[in-house]
């Protein structure tokens, strides 16, 4: 059957065999910047979206799970993450959700592409909320390896926001166990790094594996957890890094005294210390393709099936 689309569509592809379509309102900004084109929508059922090179990253209807499923779990294992190095995130919406925690005392964003996060000022003033102009936040408009090669800081919690592993682009090198050998140097003692590793479908699940076997060459602890998130048609990866003494069902006592103390009660829509334990629970498919995954390195980068 042929399907006949009315109307203005944004169709993205998602594999070389399946694609995904928004029916949209109204078309607000189109930039073609050095590194990608970088275009803000607004959808019927999504609301206000943005896609970079035609693939989403965030819309108004659920950036809130990704976002809070990417900062909050790392944040609050910390007991005082002061310290936190950003990679990516250009719509500001982790810097939103980490300042959240009193305990941040300086955030560190690395951002490639300087006009994506100047779109974003424009047009998704509800992802970022002013804290671009935070005065604990630090821009910097460069490559996150390159800085984190040349600025021997040392972070507490270092969260990766970057494209899909696998994407074709600088952040390829993002990806490989050399890079995160890099990260594990840049951590304090009992710091952990948190990186968002792709789509955890069924037919999608490479990048995911790679990210997870990578990590285990570099990191005692590799903790891999999944969330929903409607938009991306499906579970989402991320994994969390970090020493010996990091473990996926810490005491939800602990964690809950740690959330009421930093005032995140009433202020997240969807992480909560009830909902800590249950993200890490992999169905044994998910379980299977990470342990048969290969790492990647500054050699071997993953390619993409898109």
């Amino acid at each position: 059957m042929r399907l006949e689309l009315k109307g203005d569509w944004y169709v993205e592809r998602l594999t070389r065999n399946e694609i995904h379509g928004h029916r949209i309102k109204k078309r607000l900004a189109s930039v073609r910047t050095g590194f990608q084109k970088a275009e803000v929508v607004d959808t019927h059922d999504y609301g206000r979206c943005l896609f970079l090179d035609g693939l989403i990253q965030s819309t108004a209807a659920d950036e809130f799970i990704y976002h809070e499923c990417l900062v909050h779990p790392a944040l609050l294992l910390h007991p005082r993450p002061e310290t936190v190095f950003l990679a990516g995130g250009g719509e500001g919406a982790p810097l939103r959700e980490a300042l959240k925690h009193p305990p941040v005392k300086r955030l560190i964003m690395v951002e490639i592409d300087r006009e994506v996060v100047a779109l974003a000022g424009c047009h998704l003033r509800a992802w970022h909320r002013g804290a671009f102009r935070d005065g604990r936040v630090e821009i910097h408009f460069q490559d996150a390896r390159r800085f984190l090669e040349h600025n021997p800081g040392a972070y507490d919690v270092i969260v990766l926001d970057l494209c899909d592993p696998g994407e074709p682009g600088p952040a390829r090198k993002l990806f490989t166990v050399e890079f995160y050998r890099l990260l594990r140097r840049r951590l304090r003692r009992g710091g952990m790094v948190v990186i968002q590793a792709g789509s955890a479908n069924v037919n999608m699940l490479a990048g995911f594996s790679a990210v997870f076997q990578s990590l285990r060459r570099v990191f005692p602890a590799v903790l891999p957890y999944i969330s929903c998130v409607p938009s991306y048609v499906g579970p989402w990866a991320f994994v969390l890094a970090g020493g010996s003494s990091l473990a996926a069902s810490p005491d939800r006592k602990l964690l809950s005294r740690r959330f009421s103390a930093r005032g995140l009660e009433g202020r997240l829509r969807f992480y909560s210390p009830e909902m800590h334990a249950p993200l890490f629970i992999l169905p044994a498919y998910i379980r299977r393709a990470l342990e048969r995954g290969r790492p990647a390195s500054d050699r071997r980068t993953l390619r993409s099936k898109r």
